[in-house]
């Protein structure tokens, strides 16, 4: 598991100065639209504590605490080489792994996870992590990209997601680190697998597809 976490580590502070913009090139637009739809799920509430796993440059960071007067927010990330240096002003930032959350059980109200759990060593560690930091009845919101399966969407997909992103990311960042990103889609579980996990974990869960079975949303429950 360090093995992938190093290498994971590698790949994003290669890529961090150009990331977002790559990301907002690459999803037409629509990335900072989904992030919001994924905060709305929160259901936050002022004097929650909130916890953002795999916060990136901390765009969700970002929404949740600027929409939710006086939440404490707290954001996690393999690396720091990428989160908004002002936004740590406001929230805290946590340099982890987010298989291993270092926290106490029943720390947060809420956990939100963007286009994080295509990149990890333990999936099903990360959602049983994330099960033991909520509070009975806290809310845990999942968003990432899927192979889509109705088959012209998917056609389509395979053209632009795993030959146009990877020929366009690569040549932007100088690296071949977009292929990798492509390929942990390519690999990546079904939607109803997730589901299946987060259920086993102990949640209840929806699943909301975002966008023609590309991105879907898991909104769990700690039951």
């Amino acid at each position: 598991m360090m093995a992938k976490h190093q290498a994971v580590k590698k790949i994003f502070d290669q890529i961090a100065t150009k990331y977002d913009l790559i990301d907002t090139i690459i999803s037409l637009g629509l990335d900072q639209h989904w992030r919001k739809v994924l905060v709305d799920n929160l259901k936050l509430s002022a004097g929650m504590r909130c916890l953002d796993c795999g916060a990136g440059s901390g765009k969700v960071t970002e929404l949740i605490y600027f929409g939710c007067q006086g939440c404490d927010v707290t954001a996690l990330d393999i690396t720091d080489s990428m989160f908004n240096a002002e936004l740590k002003k406001y929230v805290k930032f946590v340099v982890s792994p987010a298989e291993t959350l270092p926290f106490p059980d029943a720390s947060f109200d809420r956990v939100s996870s963007a286009f994080l759990t295509r990149n990890l060593a333990d999936i099903d560690r990360y959602f049983s992590e994330v099960y033991r930091v909520l509070k009975p009845g806290g809310v845990f919101v999942n968003m990432d990209i899927y192979n889509p399966t109705k088959p012209v969407i998917s056609e389509l997909f395979s053209i632009y997601f795993y030959k146009f992103v990877p020929f366009f990311g690569n040549r932007a960042t100088g690296s071949k680190n977009y292929t990798y990103l492509a390929n942990t889609v390519k690999y990546f579980y079904k939607p109803t697998v997730i589901s299946k996990k987060l259920r086993e974990r102990g949640f209840s869960v929806d699943a909301v597809d975002l966008f023609f079975g590309v991105v879907y949303l898991h909104r769990s429950v700690k039951t």
